[in-house]
């Protein structure tokens, strides 16, 4: 690998100037056509002031993704440097046997972009989103097993179109169990890497599923696009009476069903529906649930998709809030970072208003404290909730 020196065009410095860690490549003046991904990069404004160092990704939009290196310092420590400062902040905070599952690297909140890991138990899950991170690989597993000696297993999936490198494999240890089983509040999850979603679980919902969880005793339930069930068993443990868990994927309910059973959770009361979430809520009594829970996939995947995405999450809660009986809670979510966090509480406040509803907000939702957020990326900010009493 080598270093290279880039210019930005006037103008283009402000955003790094305040921290922001992405430099796209139409804002340098010039690309030289020896740079590599994975190159390190000195940044530089056009009046030749250093803003900092990176490191280049040549097949990316952002050329250049920033890290907070000390001067003079190369990528193959820096990386691992940083990798070891986020899993640190982890270890100080989750020192209870309750919960063993949580992120340990969150990308540019963490200062390393285009990384994520976590952690379930013994395993480790990674994230590979730009390829300039792939000569770096093996000095991260080794900094993992340095400072976690108890994994036994280090999962990566390259989450990058235009891949040189394999899509998913077991890069340390051997013989990967199918389910690794978890905990989280001290409640059972099993987390399959290799076809789970992302790194297997949506562990950003943790303190909201917490939360639900301390409001369900006596309640009904409805969890929609429930996933593999963490809302619906974190509701049952709470005292729920009765809940039911939609969603439109087969294989998703019958790991919601694991999930119960690990747990204890007799199935009688528990009912899991293969429908589509529109469907679903539309035959629907009005009013027959105290709590319903809507937690949908991303919405949209850039910002031209985010009107489609804001009338998408208009109809939801229109539908959701209609079978909310009057004093009971809605939940909602939207993890689509194209919607703002106001777009979206508008959305709901004009849905709940639609239906002829009040709403009152109890809790407002963020990413669990695993998830940190850089100041200068609020790109960051994706996930969004409400907890909102209904009458």
């Amino acid at each position: 690998m080598h270093s290279h020196r880039l210019y930005l065009k006037k103008n283009k410095e402000f955003s790094l100037m305040k921290g922001h860690p992405w430099a796209y490549g139409e804002a340098f003046r010039e690309v030289p056509a020896q740079l590599a991904t994975g190159d390190l990069v000195e940044v530089y404004s056009h009046r030749d002031q250093l803003l900092g160092v990176g490191y280049a990704d040549i097949d990316s939009k952002i050329l250049v993704r920033m890290l907070p290196l000390d001067r003079g310092e190369k990528l193959e420590s820096g990386i691992p440097r940083l990798v070891r400062q986020a899993i640190s902040y982890r270890l100080e905070r989750f020192k209870s046997p309750d919960t063993t599952a949580y992120r340990l690297v969150n990308g540019e909140g963490d200062a390393i972009p285009g990384l994520i890991i976590d952690k379930y138990d013994q395993a480790v899950s990674m994230q590979i989103y730009s390829l300039g991170l792939e000569p770096h690989i093996k000095a991260i597993v080794k900094t993992i097993k340095e400072v976690l000696p108890e994994t036994k297993w280090i999962w990566r999936r390259n989450q990058i179109r235009l891949a040189r490198a394999n899509a998913a494999e077991l890069v340390w240890g051997s013989n990967l169990p199918e389910k690794i089983e978890f905990r989280e509040y001290g409640l059972k999850f099993s987390v399959d890497l290799v076809n789970g979603q992302k790194t297997g679980f949506f562990l950003d919902q943790r303190e909201n599923r917490h939360l639900i969880r301390s409001i369900s005793a006596g309640k009904s339930l409805l969890n929609v696009c429930g996933y593999t069930g963490a809302f619906t068993v974190a509701a049952a443990a709470g005292g729920a009476t009765r809940t039911v868990t939609v969603d439109i994927a087969k294989p998703a309910l019958v790991e919601a069903e694991r999930n119960l059973k690990i747990n204890g959770l007799g199935a009688a009361a528990h009912q899991l529906v293969c429908a589509d979430m529109y469907d679903y809520l539309a035959g629907c009594r009005p009013g027959s649930f105290n709590l319903v829970v809507l937690d949908p996939p991303s919405m949209a995947k850039n910002r031209k998709d985010a009107e489609k995405a804001l009338r998408a999450y208009r109809h939801l809660n229109l539908q959701g809030v209609k079978v909310v009986e009057s004093g009971g809670y809605l939940f909602t979510a939207s993890c689509t970072s194209q919607v703002s966090r106001e777009e979206f509480v508008e959305t709901v406040r004009d849905a709940i208003a639609s239906a002829g509803r009040r709403a009152m907000i109890v809790h407002e939702a963020f990413h669990a404290p695993d998830h940190p957020i850089a100041l200068a990326h609020p790109e960051g900010r994706y996930l969004k909730g409400l907890l909102l009493k209904i009458y």
